[in-house]
């Protein structure tokens, strides 16, 4: 048997891997920060002066995310791009982890396919999601589960308490991942069941995963549960999510939408699992149980990092149906088997990473100016926030008004109130009115030296159904308190600026007078 560690082909596909990871990320490294991981980034930069989120910022993720920030933070200050760095750090582990995965399960002509289709598709098309988002980061502990169970599917309990730890890690980054780490261990008590026949045995491996989830949780949490029993941890990722699953930014609208958008641009990837009609293998289940999982995690969501997480699993079945199709053709054509499986590899490649080639051939500053200029106010913000700290002092406060925290990161400050972003004050939820009415004293307790007024419609600032009082303080706070120091006026900074023209703009910075 040829050593496969002499395979001139499998080093020159794990080359090809690299390569193309490298080509999808090159150009947007860089990018100005998005409003989701200026929330993180925020919530990292409390952490490092010793503040908390959740009571100092209103972050609807668990932890687990803030962490890896504060971590990229302290290794660069002033890197901002270092997290994406760090999530692609995430995603090509979790991307081997597949590979190991898929050659166990499958043998190691899987393994390869399943890699290089997962490095374009947890792009979505057209590198959708290239930011550090927690879906990102969430990756490597999912899949690092996952290995666990398959490399160990009649493991002792030491197994299941390292799944255990890695499952409770896993949580930590977002709640949602629960359906796939529950049919992991379904999945291993029904193995572990059919090799023992014992209760006894089964429930001490039970009691084992349960301990490593609950002691990782409880050292991942214990600065919030210390704080005040995780009172606003609780509030703001369990109580107020549950509102907000429930909004018009939810639904089965929501997931058609998606699904076609994939469907439009991945046509080929919904094709080509019917190859695993072909021959019925018997671990075929278990991965199509944990691709149908995936998109429970999605809540019914439009956003795209939200469908991260299922693309290893769909990955991993085209890659199963890819070889056993190649090994229908081989039959048919009198071809070799490796051959085949290599050329209807690369042909479904090429058509998933097609969506993404414009964007791969862009400059930094092409891509940059493409992609985000219809997000929000992104491109402005890194300008802004040099304004800001031109016009206040590194103890001075200042309040966004809008969904663009990134502002606040990249000036070095901190806000007033934990409602950095608009959308607890905003999205028509029964704890909206509360929230806002928090907002205002917080406010008037702690006046900011400088308010970034954001107008742009994705900033969640005006939303028809929301209680009118915060955006009614806010007017008259702006009015009688504050001046305008200058705005974005069709697409370029204008300072000095009058009042009227700030009706025209898509962003305004304005500094308290002086008393």
């Amino acid at each position: 048997m040829p050593n496969p560690r002499r395979d001139p082909a499998l080093w020159l596909g794990i080359l090809g891997i690299a390569v193309l990871f490298a080509l999808l990320r090159w150009n947007n490294l860089g990018a100005p920060l998005t409003r989701d991981e200026g929330e993180y980034a925020y919530a990292a930069q409390l952490l490092i002066h010793g503040s908390v989120p959740y009571e100092s910022s209103f972050l609807q993720k668990p932890p687990m995310v803030a962490y890896c920030y504060a971590v990229a933070q302290l290794m660069a200050p002033h890197a901002f791009w270092l997290p994406r760095l760090l999530a692609g750090v995430f995603a090509a582990l979790a991307t081997l982890l597949l590979g190991s995965i898929a050659r166990r399960e499958f043998g190691a002509g899987v393994a390869l396919p399943a890699m290089a289709l997962m490095t374009p598709m947890v792009l979505l098309p057209g590198i959708e999601q290239f930011i550090a988002n927690t879906e990102m980061f969430m990756l490597l502990p999912l899949m690092a589960t996952v290995a666990v169970y398959v490399h160990n599917r009649d493991g002792a309990r030491v197994a299941w308490l390292a799944a255990g730890a890695l499952a409770g890690l896993t949580l930590c980054f977002k709640y949602t991942a629960f359906p796939f780490l529950a049919v992991v261990f379904v999945a291993w008590s029904l193995d572990a069941w059919r090799t023992r026949s014992s209760l006894g045995a089964l429930s001490s491996r039970w009691l084992s995963a349960l301990l490593g989830c609950v002691v990782t949780a409880a050292i991942v949490l214990a600065p919030f549960l210390l704080r005040d029993g995780g009172k606003r941890l609780w509030e703001c990722t369990i109580v107020f999510n549950r509102f907000y699953a429930a909004s018009s930014e939810f639904g089965s609208t929501e997931v058609l939408e998606r699904i076609r958008e994939f469907a439009r641009s991945w046509w080929i990837l919904f094709l080509i699992p019917l190859g695993l009609l072909i021959e019925r293998r018997t671990r075929v289940w278990f991965w199509a149980v944990m691709f149908l999982a995936g998109w429970i995690t999605t809540a019914g969501s439009y956003y795209g990092h939200y469908y991260i997480a299922i693309m290893p699993f769909w990955a991993l079945l085209v890659a199963v149906a890819l070889r056993d199709l190649a090994a229908w053709a081989a039959r048919k054509m009198a071809q070799p088997e490796d051959r085949m499986r290599r050329a209807l590899t690369a042909v479904v490649l090429c058509f998933v990473f097609l969506p993404d080639a414009r964007w791969m051939i862009r400059t930094k500053e092409q891509f940059a100016t493409d992609k985000l200029a219809s997000w929000g106010s992104f491109l402005e913000s890194p300008l802004v926030a040099a304004r800001i700290a031109q016009i206040t002092s590194p103890r001075d406060l200042v309040y966004v008004a809008g969904s663009e925290p990134q502002i606040l990161c990249y000036a070095r400050r901190f806000s007033p109130t934990r409602f950095i972003t608009a959308y607890p004050l905003m999205i028509p939820t029964p704890l909206a009115a509360g929230y806002q009415a928090e907002a205002i004293r917080d406010l008037q307790r702690d006046a900011p030296a400088a308010i970034v007024l954001v107008r742009t419609p994705t900033t969640w600032l005006n939303e028809p159904a929301s209680p009118p009082e915060f955006i009614d303080f806010l007017r008259k706070l702006l009015a009688e308190d504050y001046d305008v120091v200058g705005g974005y006026l069709a697409g370029h900074w204008q300072e000095p600026m009058d009042r009227p023209e700030v009706s025209h703009c898509t962003m305004v910075l304005f500094k308290r007078k002086s008393p």
